[in-house]
């Protein structure tokens, strides 16, 4: 066979590989570098800092619905571990109920036990 190419006649085999970066709109085309939204600054929390293991009972739903997000987001989202995504989600509860009933200002920490349990509620 000569080395020439004949172009008459089809190439078999994978198409040529396109050329160029994918569209802004592909899936993964966030993922290249140059096209992802950087996230802002994050604060990060001083790895000597104190922390306390905590027990709650929540809803399986809510549960497992929360676990999904984590696990399909946190390489996005900075989350290194499943407890860093619970303080996370934590933080920016606390955060927004002292903007809405505390005019931003943190409350005092609290040392003390939570009462366990159901609230009673009020007859």
């Amino acid at each position: 066979m000569s080395a020439e190419q004949n172009t008459s006649r089809p190439a078999l085999g994978l198409p040529p590989r396109p050329s160029g970066a994918p569209a802004a709109d592909a899936p993964l085309a966030r993922m290249l570098s140059g096209r992802r939204k950087e996230a802002p600054a994050k604060k990060e929390e001083p790895k000597d800092a104190k922390t306390e293991n905590m027990t709650v009972s929540i809803p399986t739903a809510l549960r497992s619905r929360a676990k999904a997000a984590y696990k399909a987001t946190s390489y996005a989202e900075g989350d290194n571990t499943w407890a860093h995504f619970v303080a996370k989600a934590i933080e920016a509860e606390t955060r927004r109920r002292e903007a809405e009933h505390n005019q931003g200002e943190m409350y005092p920490a609290w040392g003390e036990k939570l009462p366990g349990g159901r609230r009673l509620k009020d007859s």
